[in-house]
């Protein structure tokens, strides 16, 4: 550990449970740790009944918020003091629920602009595959534009190809992360890439279970790893 305050994190997950597995295991694999003991102190809230969020978004449908609130209370009694929230198009309602809950609230769109602008210097434009309550929310489009940089948005075709490879019967959400769900997130990816995206955003937290960077002519974006950097980071870790 870091010779600063270690403080105990807290991830607020079900969103879908697989993705907050992975954002944990990121978390784990991204710590300089030589024994267990040098290992962050990580509390894991895996609430999938947390209604859904693009369905609220655009659709009418259960609000997400009370229940967010709760898991986040969860973790506030349990000892945590700063919370990561591994579902981007969740971030939409992040604003208001850092004004509820005393826990510092991680936010992995703003990591994730700040580490384009770092680690790509001179990017132009970017493509974003995300549901389609992240892209109407507009969160990546307003973060990044204070960075100069342009999101690209799928076309309405591309973004069909986006929803059924995460929410279709043989999609992401159903357990399934090859096949046809990768088959389709690479055809979104390249139809960005044509349309002048110089790096591709992985802008829901389970893309890359099944987009991998090696599909991919250019950059991968991973916020779900950039977020876990950053957690160890302002949680007094070690990074590897």
């Amino acid at each position: 550990m870091s010779k600063k305050a270690v403080r105990i994190a807290g991830i607020l997950g079900g969103m879908g449970p697989e993705a907050t597995a992975r954002f944990f295991e990121l978390v784990i694999k991204n710590t300089a740790a030589a024994r267990d003991q040098e290992h962050l102190r990580i509390i894991v809230c895996n609430w999938p009944q947390i209604p859904d969020r693009t369905g609220a978004i655009l659709y009418g449908g259960e609000d997400p918020r009370p229940r967010m609130l709760e898991g986040l209370k969860i973790l506030e009694r349990a000892g945590a003091e700063l919370a990561a929230v591994p579902c981007l198009t969740a971030h939409y309602f992040l604003p208001e629920l850092k004004k509820r809950t005393r826990l510092k609230l991680l936010d992995l769109v703003a990591e994730t602009a700040r580490w384009t602008e770092s680690n790509l210097p001179g990017i132009k434009a970017v493509g974003l595959l995300a549901t389609e309550g992240t892209v109407a929310g507009g969160l990546f489009q307003k973060t990044f534009r204070r960075h100069k940089i342009k999101i690209l948005e799928p076309s309405p075709d591309c973004q069909r190809k986006i929803m059924e490879a995460i929410y279709g019967k043989s999609g992401i959400k159903a357990g399934f992360s090859g096949g046809r769900a990768a088959r389709l997130l690479s055809e979104a990816a390249n139809e960005l890439i044509e349309d002048g995206a110089r790096a591709i955003i992985a802008g829901c937290t389970e893309i890359p279970l099944a987009l991998k960077p090696d599909r991919l002519s250019v950059p991968l974006i991973d916020p779900m790893t950039i977020g876990a950097r950053a957690l160890i980071r302002q949680a007094g870790g070690r990074l590897r």
